[in-house]
């Protein structure tokens, strides 16, 4: 059966190369699209869970992947740890996080500011490569907590400026350092002050940048304790969901547990994955069009061969099937060739964006798989079907 499929192939050599060609770049792209997207998003929920906490509070309507600016007072704070769950307080303790964006590596970059005492919360186990934690960051948390005494303000104009610049202090990971390149004592513009790197961690950790959450405050917005988000420490991590339900019902805010972040980004994705999977089907629905035009072109060159077949008892389904055979065979060595592109493209787009994470998943590969065989045999049912219906007399007089 597939004897005659792969003489017609060789018989037409650049015309069998181009149609599989044409298959493994719309393979290609379909796989190279979904696996960055999602391989960027999991690698984002991932070195979120090294949080050491369990929930994260979120306003109500948040965009995870735009959420930032300051958000919540210092009373959300404080509610979460006097709440309690059944007569126990239900958070060990409140994390709060000033979110921005700022732009190191030559590309925009979230920026977590956070107290310097909660430094190691962050770590999730992992250890500095270079340099040391927030020190001139600790010593302006000091000195800003005297001037605020027992208010929530103080006068930004009674700060003092040696101590601020100090504070700004930034600590990245081990991968956006090796992208810069950076190294610790190296310095960056951000806020109109001249922000020093003080250390560099172990890549993994929940942001690329961290720097002294009282200096983003009082830089950004006077001194005043607002936050953009809080991890929030259990006092009884086995209850996480009673006591998101909880915390969500008193706060009036998204209450997560930091294991759904991950669907949180997906959420905020959803318009761009919609556009991922129409440009995907598109790209492949052209693709599987021009291997049945080519097909249907075939099959009016064999019009005498067809007939000569017939007249010698071949059936309408050996006809089909040759034909779907042919096609079948053209769109697996194009989806072969474009699983082969997909990997190139991958390690080229890691060396040209080394920031960028693309996963590709045996998933992505079943789903090319597949998309190659059905695509393969649907483009040849119409050419087939034309081939079986044609009268063996009328083919054999066909010039």
């Amino acid at each position: 059966m597939l004897a005659l499929p792969v003489a017609n192939l060789l018989h037409h050599k650049l015309r069998s190369v181009l149609c599989s060609a044409a298959v493994g770049i719309g393979v290609a792209m379909m796989v190279v699209q979904l696996s960055l997207s999602h391989g960027m998003l999991d690698e984002v929920a991932d070195r979120m869970q090294s949080v050491d906490a369990e929930l994260i509070v979120l306003p109500e309507n948040a965009n995870v992947i735009f959420q930032g600016g300051a958000i919540f007072s210092d009373r959300y704070a404080q509610i979460i740890e006097s709440t309690t769950l059944d007569g126990a307080p239900v958070a060990r303790k409140a994390i709060p996080v000033f979110l921005d964006t700022v732009r190191l590596g030559g590309q925009q970059q979230r920026m977590f500011g956070i107290d310097p005492d909660d430094m190691a919360s962050f770590l999730g186990g992992r250890t500095l490569q270079a340099g040391t934690l927030f020190n001139g960051g600790a010593a302006f948390k000091r000195h800003v907590e005297a001037l605020r005494g027992d208010g929530k303000r103080y006068d930004p104009e009674t700060v003092d400026d040696r101590l601020l610049r100090g504070a700004c202090e930034l600590i990245i990971d081990s991968r956006l350092a090796r992208v810069g390149p950076y190294k610790v004592g190296d310095t960056a513009t951000i806020y109109d002050h001249r922000f020093r790197i003080v250390g560099i961690v172990e890549s993994g950790v929940a942001g690329r940048v961290f720097a002294p959450i009282q200096t983003m405050r009082h830089i950004l917005n006077g001194g005043v304790p607002w936050s953009s988000m809080f991890f929030v420490k259990l006092a009884d991590p086995a209850r996480a969901e009673e006591a998101a339900d909880l915390l969500a019902g008193t706060l009036h805010t998204k209450v997560e547990l930091k294991t759904s972040y991950g669907r949180l980004l997906a959420d905020s994705f959803q318009q761009i994955y919609l556009y991922i999977n129409i440009a995907s089907a598109v790209a492949l629905i052209v693709c599987f069009l021009f291997v049945m035009l080519t097909m249907y072109t075939l099959i009016l060159q064999r019009t005498r061969e067809i007939g000569i077949l017939k007249s010698l008892g071949a059936s309408r389904r050996y006809l089909v099937g040759i034909a779907v055979a042919e096609s079948v065979l053209i769109c697996l060595g194009g989806t072969a060739f474009g699983i082969a592109l997909s990997f190139a493209a991958a390690r080229l787009i890691e060396w040209l964006m080394p920031l960028a994470t693309v996963r590709i998943e045996a998933v992505w590969l079943l789903g090319a798989l597949l998309v190659g065989l059905v695509g393969g045999a649907l483009s040849a049912l119409y050419p087939g079907y034309r081939a079986a219906r044609l009268e063996p007399a009328v083919a054999l007089a066909y010039e």
